[in-house]
């Protein structure tokens, strides 16, 4: 069990992608023609369209990205939490719209970024 537990801390972010993975095979398995159904993300897309939700997002990930290849790390932790806002948020949504009848498979990859975003800020990223 220790050796597990130190496979999934130093190898974390694959088991994430992997288990998103089969997660979304199960979801299109269950729901046939899942791709089809535009109303499914009509309400997200409503709101993300709006300049005052989508242009926070957009300089809070450029933000990360220009300190990343800067290599700047002081802010890491208030971007970490900011993500962490707007990936909840879109969990809710998603999940929201799945439980409500249109059923999608974003909120299993909103769920993980969020798993992995949480992670990072507990682990960080010395096994990377």
């Amino acid at each position: 069990m220790k050796n597990l537990l130190q496979r999934i801390r130093g190898d974390w972010q694959f088991l994430i992608v992997a288990v998103t993975t089969a997660a979304v095979g199960i979801n299109f398995l269950i729901h046939p023609g899942l791709l089809e159904d535009k109303s499914t993300y009509a309400f997200i897309v409503n709101i993300l369209d709006d300049a005052v939700f989508s242009v926070p997002i957009l300089l809070g990930g450029s933000i990360g990205v220009f300190l990343f290849i800067l290599g700047k790390r002081q802010f890491r932790s208030v971007l970490l939490v900011f993500y962490q806002f707007v990936w909840m948020i879109l969990l809710l949504a998603y999940a929201w719209r799945a439980i409500t009848g249109f059923v999608n498979s974003t909120w299993i990859m909103a769920l993980a970024i969020n798993v992995m975003i949480f992670l990072v800020a507990l682990w960080g990223d010395e096994h990377a």
